[in-house]
């Protein structure tokens, strides 16, 4: 079952790790193509980080939000990811990591020792549409085909994090949220964390309607 992380310095040393690829991936041949951020889901500021079980797989996931389209390849989602994972090939093994595997909505980087999995983190490329909501890159194993999907009311979810910390009910949030990880594990569904944590937001977002600026 999912927990909150309590080994802070472990935490620390793998973020550390994770931030070390990722900020190689920035500075690749990428530059040529794209400018990007990247974010955390559930980073030590909001306290979200999850591990499945005290010694299973800390939850690191990654949201790479997409900038600058320097070659105009919004529109060929399939280049983009394997543009990604060329450049996280070229990293990874510097570090230990394996080739990244191109999974259906994430690239996974894992670290194995002895044969055994160390540790792992996914990442995620999104961008942002018209309305505001978020754009995630997918691609279907059924029909290889890659597109974007909208993720539905994500759109200022960041603010409305500041906004249910304000009225107070941030541990209300991170409890939902820790319940609903553990019920999608129970059921043997993959949900992604960022999907999680939308859905207790909007939830939250609708309950304390009045009392909240969003």
């Amino acid at each position: 079952m999912y927990d909150f992380v309590k080994n802070k310095q472990e935490l620390k040393e793998l973020k550390e790790a994770c931030e070390s690829i990722i900020k190689n991936v920035q500075n690749s041949f990428l530059r040529d193509y794209f400018t990007f951020q990247f974010h955390l889901i559930g980073s030590g500021m909001n306290n979200l980080i999850t591990q499945n079980g005290e010694t299973g797989e800390y939850d690191l996931d990654y949201n790479f939000i997409l900038q600058k389209d320097k070659q105009n390849l919004f529109s060929n989602p399939k280049k983009i990811k394997e543009l990604f994972i060329q450049a996280f090939n070229e990293v990874n093994p510097d570090l230990g990591f394996k080739p990244a595997e191109n999974n259906t909505s994430v690239i996974t980087s894992k670290l194995i020792f002895g044969g055994k999995l160390h540790f792992s983190f996914d990442v995620a490329i999104l961008c942002e549409g018209y309305n505001g909501n978020y754009l995630k890159l997918i691609h279907s194993k059924t029909t290889n085909e890659y597109y974007w999907n909208e993720l539905k009311s994500s759109r200022n979810y960041q603010y409305k994090i500041k906004e249910l910390k304000r009225i107070g009910v941030w541990n209300d949030v991170r409890e939902a949220y820790l319940y609903k990880k553990n019920t999608y594990l129970c059921r043997g569904e993959d949900r992604a964390s960022f999907s999680v944590l939308l859905e207790v937001l909007n939830e939250f977002c609708m309950r304390y309607k009045d009392e909240l600026d969003v």
